[in-house]
């Protein structure tokens, strides 16, 4: 037992809550492209994850030594993740997600229902001239 100790106490001296690590799982039948926002709306990025498949997303909230004008001083957490079909329709929509949280598609709010994607209809030539050989 204290051998175990000695080998797992350096990963527990590196462990904090200074990673905003959210579980991201597509539980629907359809391709979803998960959005991942900030508390104040800023975008943090955007994954699109396949049916029953998950992703992680991981932001680091560790201060730096760098400071410059504008800081913010607001918490980036929590998060909005916004799960979005391929036809640019909003299937769900999840707020105040906290770090350490699992997502699921079909546990947010929304519709939870995807139309096929619109094929773009032939457009007509812009001039009727014909070329001849």
């Amino acid at each position: 037992m204290r051998w175990l100790f000695i080998f797992l106490f350096p990963w527990v001296l590196c462990a904090g809550t200074n990673d905003g690590t959210i579980m991201l799982m597509n539980d629907s039948p359809f391709i979803l492209t998960a959005t991942i926002q900030a508390s104040d709306q800023t975008y943090l990025g955007q994954f699109t994850i396949q049916p029953g498949q998950q992703r992680n997303f991981t932001q680091n909230l560790s201060n730096t030594q760098y400071t410059h004008p504008g800081t913010p001083d607001i918490s980036m957490s929590p998060y909005i993740v916004i799960w979005q079909c391929a036809s640019d329709d909003i299937y769900s929509m999840c707020t105040a997600v906290s770090p350490g949280a699992l997502v699921r598609a079909n546990e947010c709010f929304g519709y939870r229902i995807c139309r096929p994607k619109q094929e773009p209809k032939p457009q007509a030539p812009e001039s009727t001239l014909k070329k001849t050989k």
